[in-house]
């Protein structure tokens, strides 16, 4: 139950919702005890934010699950330069785990957020003959956040688990359908503990992969034309880094391994294992936690008390190779390490209190609630690099509207976000510096009191600050997925249909 900003913890997460519920017995709620009435809060923030409707539980479970965010989309998201028609593989017949244990999973992967954008978007064609881009929904990212049994990953209890588990009969009686209340299940607990280091993917994922590689879709161009939006680390790793399944497609991930990364940390495999790439967003599990109601003003982000935060975990920031004997094969001594780097920020936090800058930077995990608030209260976040150049520190700080520091110098290399590219060499990208402070690793470890006097007079330049964080707001939707007004699906796309184009 405890995070930082770029551990791949699971987390418990509050909802925003509705009044579905609050009409159900008015005269009773009055008088209800406050733990009580707080657990129906709880309820109906759940149920509204999956469209559960109480008084039709002979309605399609799924029926709500497939506008739970395009409902919220308009003619505002629309990219400028136009739509790209894509076909969409039928997601009950190729993936039933869209509908099924993965639907009211709290901490969905950006490639059901993705699928979930494309379910009735204007530009997806029935033909596959139509489409520039077909999309393949295996949710193998979902599965992994969602359905661990790795224990170092547990998801704590949800609220909704935590409401069952205390009150069996009360959650039953109001939703009626006590489907709604299991937890997903996983059939092949084994699989987890295996991908990427004994077998590439988990049982479902690789029927449905073996499904995609079977239809008539795939054999017209050999798959050259198919994107998979999978953004799990693992797909960089291992077994599953090493898979010839992919050689023939676009593959959508946190970030690519060109060969100066796949020589650090002998990872060859990687830079090949996919016709294309596109770096796609990282799914926040801060971003799980907003209250989207309302857009964070340029004058309350003034207000907020904290200058810089930060969260990082007590350990190393290189890869287990690093430490192995230099007579192990694989042994990777040339591996980055980023532990210096990480521990840099507490200096850093150090003399800005000596400056009377209030901040919130620190070696330990809290609880992702805490973890949250302190991004919420803080003008701008640190985003360092960790075992590899990325991080999704990056995209919880937009999630929280807090203006990133970049510390990471190879992340425009390998991380630029929407950039696409084959064998690991990217182009085109948004134009995340203009709202991203941009730090060398050199200066951050050699000059500290001037990062700290840049820092501070960006906060006291209002127009300078002003124009970063416009920018970012303009950008979120873009690249946050759980906005309400996400068009982070539209840029992939486009990002994809520009590696269909290249030439092998």
């Amino acid at each position: 139950s405890r995070w930082d900003s770029d551990a791949r913890k699971p987390s418990s997460h509050s909802f925003e919702g509705g009044a579905c519920c609050t009409d159900l017995a008015p005269e009773a709620n009055r008088d209800m005890p406050s733990s009580l009435a707080t657990v129906l809060a709880t309820l109906t923030a759940f149920i509204s934010a999956r469209g559960v409707r109480i008084s039709s539980p002979d309605a399609p479970r799924h029926s709500f699950i497939r506008k739970n965010f395009l409902e919220h989309t308009g003619p505002d998201n629309v990219l400028p330069e136009g739509g790209v028609k894509f076909y969409l593989y039928n997601v009950d017949q190729y993936e039933p785990r869209y509908i099924g244990g993965l639907a009211d999973c709290q901490r969905k992967g950006a490639d059901y957020m993705f699928v979930n954008q494309l379910m009735g978007h204007p530009d997806r064609v029935t033909d596959y003959r139509e489409a520039e881009v077909v999309v393949v929904p295996c949710l193998f990212e979902s599965y992994r956040r969602c359905t661990t049994t790795n224990h170092a990953e547990q998801p704590p209890p949800s609220p909704l688990t935590r409401l069952q588990e205390s009150f069996p009969s009360f959650l039953s009686h109001i939703v009626g359908d006590t489907e709604l209340l299991e937890k997903p299940k996983n059939a092949h607990p084994e699989d987890f503990e295996d991908v990427p280091w004994m077998k590439a993917f988990d049982n479902m994922t690789q029927v449905c992969l073996n499904k995609v590689f079977a239809s008539e879709a795939y054999a017209a161009k050999g798959g050259r034309d198919h994107l998979w939006v999978v953004a799990d680390w693992a797909m960089n790793f291992g077994k599953t880094s090493e898979t010839q399944l992919l050689k023939n497609m676009t593959v959508g991930r946190i970030e690519v391994v060109d060969e100066y990364e796949a020589m650090l940390d002998t990872r060859e495999a990687a830079v090949s294992q996919s016709r294309c790439s596109v770096v796609v967003p990282y799914a926040s599990d801060l971003g799980y936690l907003q209250q989207y109601a309302k857009d964070v003003t340029f004058e309350e982000w003034l207000q907020r008390p904290n200058l810089v935060s930060f969260r990082f975990e007590d350990r190393l920031y290189t890869f287990f190779c690093k430490t192995r004997s230099s007579n192990d094969p694989k042994s990777c001594p040339h591996a980055v390490d980023a532990t210096p780097l990480r521990l840099q920020s507490l200096e850093f936090a150090k003399r800005l209190e000596s400056t009377s800058s209030q901040s919130s930077i620190a070696m330990e995990r809290v609880p992702i609630e805490q973890y949250a608030q302190e991004v919420h209260s803080s003008k701008f976040c640190l985003v360092i690099r960790g075992d590899t150049p990325s991080s999704h520190g990056y995209y919880d700080a937009l999630s929280g509207s807090c203006i990133p520091i970049l510390i990471s110098d190879r992340f425009d290399s390998v991380a630029a976000p929407m950039s696409h590219g084959m064998m690991g060499i990217t182009t085109g990208t948004i134009d995340y510096g203009s709202f991203t402070v941009r730090v060398t690793e050199n200066d951050w470890m050699k000059k500290l009191d001037d990062i700290v006097d840049q820092v501070k007079g960006i906060e006291a330049d209002h127009s300078k600050a002003r124009a970063l964080f416009d920018a970012m707001q303009a950008h979120r939707p873009g690249l946050c997925w759980s906005l309400p007004n996400s068009n982070a699906a539209e840029f992939v796309l486009k990002s994809a249909a520009g590696c269909n184009k290249l030439n092998d």
